[in-house]
């Protein structure tokens, strides 16, 4: 009953776009309207404080300080603020997974191509019985040239779910900058940044959290934040190099921003409060290991590695080329 989509036709989340939730929606249109109606900098002044209520809403379901959380536009500006935020130099070495979204690959050899740095890519077992199967490609491509690894927590591939906690704790012994894609996680499954361990996070409202379109998050951690440059700098900045923004705000020098989508982080964030996040991830997992299971008894060839200790909420199934038509 939160959705606008008909009864006979119930959209999966196809690792791309949900439909926001009514609610979500209205506010969007409600907060448009108190900007149309009166657009003078006098009335959007209110729009600070509705940035920072959604700023808390999203560190406090994450488990890390607003200070920490800056709210871009999607997880692809968000994983650029970061290719182009770290000082690197000729030689220096940036390990990736083969199955990382192009905005956390591509991007990574765009920047190679132009600085000279190198750019290592893992290959991960499709099927792996342990966690260390997936730890092991990893370490063994680290050398003490590596500056920065970065991975995206669940493929939209293969959705196949890499330990990122371990991967964490790998980096943080070698001084390694850690950035992990969770566009298939934030909303998805119940994740505490804190916990994990990562220097740096980002995500997309539009996906699993249900939101605004063009909303998205990155999480720098607080003692990573001044080691990063903005990609951006626009009005809100300040006038010199130096910047009075505190935190990861920093980030948000991007000119003329939606507020009302902004606001409308909020509103998502308390839906999903009210349903629980734990409770969240524990449906998804489970439909998700039901479509799996009836997958296979339909004789597809799974992807997505069965056990959901690997999985998250993505499943993906090869096709006979020969039956496509018949889809």
């Amino acid at each position: 009953d939160e959705f606008d989509f008909a009864d006979d036709r119930i959209p999966m989340n196809a690792a791309n776009l949900c439909p926001s939730p009514r609610r979500v929606s209205a506010e969007v249109t409600r907060y448009t309207q108190v900007i149309d109606v009166d657009p003078s900098f006098q009335n959007r002044d209110q729009f600070t404080e509705h940035l920072e209520t959604s700023r808390a809403a999203v560190a406090g379901q994450l488990g890390i300080k607003a200070d920490e959380v800056a709210l871009v536009r999607n997880t692809s500006e968000a994983n650029n603020i970061i290719n182009a935020g770290i000082n690197l130099k000729a030689g220096d070495e940036i390990v990736i997974w083969e199955q990382n979204h192009p905005t956390n690959n591509v991007a990574w050899a765009v920047r190679a191509e132009r600085y000279g740095v190198v750019v290592k890519t893992v290959r991960v077992p499709a099927q792996p019985i342990s966690i260390d199967d997936l730890i092991a490609p990893f370490e063994e491509a680290i050398t003490p040239r590596t500056r920065v690894l970065t991975v995206t927590h669940v493929s939209n591939i293969s959705g196949l779910k890499l330990p990122i906690r371990e991967l964490a704790n790998l980096c943080r012994s070698r001084d390694i900058h850690f950035h992990v894609d969770g566009a298939q996680t934030w909303g998805a499954l119940d994740v505490n940044l804190a916990e994990i361990g990562c220097d740096s996070f980002s995500g997309s409202a539009h996906k699993w959290f249900m939101g605004p379109k063009e909303v998205g998050m990155l999480y720098v951690n607080e003692n990573a934040i001044d080691r990063i440059w903005p990609a951006t700098v626009a009005p809100g900045w300040g006038n010199d190099s130096e910047t009075d923004l505190i935190g990861t705000r920093k980030f948000e020098s991007l000119g003329q921003r939606d507020d009302a989508a902004l606001a409308a982080i909020a509103t998502a964030a308390k839906l999903r409060e009210q349903v629980g996040p734990a409770n969240v991830e524990l449906q998804v997992v489970h439909l998700a290991q039901r479509l799996k299971e009836g997958m296979v008894e339909m004789g597809a060839t799974l992807v997505t590695p069965m056990d959901p200790k690997f999985s998250g909420g993505v499943c993906i199934a090869a096709v006979n080329p020969e039956h496509q038509s018949e889809l």
